[in-house]
């Protein structure tokens, strides 16, 4: 009877540490998101550059955990593209991932959202930043009239 208790409980030990072990290795990987259709990494010219690579940099700075270096990567979307398009298209490859915030276009020039993995232990997060001119005639804006822009980044974190 000892012999069956032992050996039940080490398979049951075994079994729990081989979870893990696939868990710790899944969440050590960001998770690929697709750029949403029209979504072109070759980036036209213009002045936005400055705006761009600093929300990139934040992005990856944000993301960056223990766990290692997120994937950011940077799209050039077509002008028509709306903020709800975007937003619903990445959560859409994010099934059963919980929104963190409130995701609602503000109507700003930058708009962003962050969704986490519903796990207790090492979840991974992925976070979009919408960039998008300004409307014809404001003065205070970004001097891009006609560029829209999309960062995704990916990254495993830390446990919560």
């Amino acid at each position: 009877m000892r012999v069956i208790l032992a050996v039940t409980g080490a398979v049951l030990v075994l079994g729990a540490a081989a979870v893990a072990g696939v868990r710790w290795t899944t969440a050590g990987e960001p998770v690929p998101v697709a750029a949403p259709a029209g979504a072109s990494t070759a980036l036209p010219e213009g002045e936005y550059e400055a705006v761009v690579d600093n929300r990139t940099a934040e992005v990856a700075t944000d993301l960056r955990s223990e766990r290692g270096a997120p994937q950011v990567a940077t799209y050039a979307m077509p002008a028509a593209t709306t903020w709800d398009q975007v937003r619903s298209d990445v959560a859409g490859q994010l099934d059963g991932w919980e929104q963190v915030g409130d995701c609602a276009d503000t109507g700003e020039r930058q708009v962003q959202c962050t969704w986490s993995e519903p796990t207790r232990w090492w979840p991974r997060l992925v976070r979009i930043v919408f960039l998008r001119p300004a409307e014809p005639g404001d003065t205070d804006s970004y001097p891009w009239p006609e560029n829209t822009f999309l960062v995704i980044g990916s990254a495993p974190t830390g446990s919560r």
